[in-house]
């Protein structure tokens, strides 16, 4: 399966980031699994713009336009179960 089996719509997008965990760092490079299949576009959220990367296994990135550090999510329970497609590949 690959990537060609789900999409991301811009509500999914919302979902994600409303759901996902945010976590530090050193949490996101030590449970985070990087598949090659990964989603990516902008978004504005309390007035700043970013730049979002979401993972098909569920690891997020926001990378804010202005300088601000990264920010690291990953998908847990209710996230997975907000988006069953994104976990399922």
């Amino acid at each position: 399966m690959g990537c060609e089996k789900i999409t991301l719509r811009p509500k999914d997008v919302i979902r994600y980031f409303s759901t996902a965990t945010e976590v530090s760092f050193s949490t996101f490079h030590y449970e985070s699994i990087i598949l090659p299949c990964a989603f990516s576009g902008k978004l504005r959220r309390n007035g700043v713009v970013y730049g979002w990367s979401i993972n098909a296994a569920g690891a997020g990135y926001l990378y804010p336009e202005d300088g601000r550090e990264n920010l690291f999510f990953l998908c847990y329970r209710s996230c997975a179960k907000a988006l069953p497609g994104l976990m399922g590949l």
